[in-house]
């Protein structure tokens, strides 16, 4: 597992593996899901992120591995 964060987009990419995107799925207001073409989870975006999580829980996401919400 991977994790990124874009400081101007303000969005955390948690990439669960290197499968193709087939489609995207809104699963809440900020929360969208990529799956691949058997409809399996293969990435979690997570927008506004700062608005929910302090910046210093994602920055240690992004060094650790390890999702906040986890």
């Amino acid at each position: 597992m991977k994790i990124t964060y874009d400081k101007v987009a303000d969005a955390m990419y948690i990439y669960l593996n290197k499968a193709k995107v087939a489609k995207t799925i809104k699963l809440k207001d900020r929360l969208l899901a990529d799956v691949d073409k058997k409809g399996r989870v293969i990435g979690i975006e997570v927008l506004n992120v700062s608005s929910q999580i302090p910046l210093k829980q994602i920055a240690s996401s992004v060094k650790t591995g390890v999702p906040v919400f986890a």
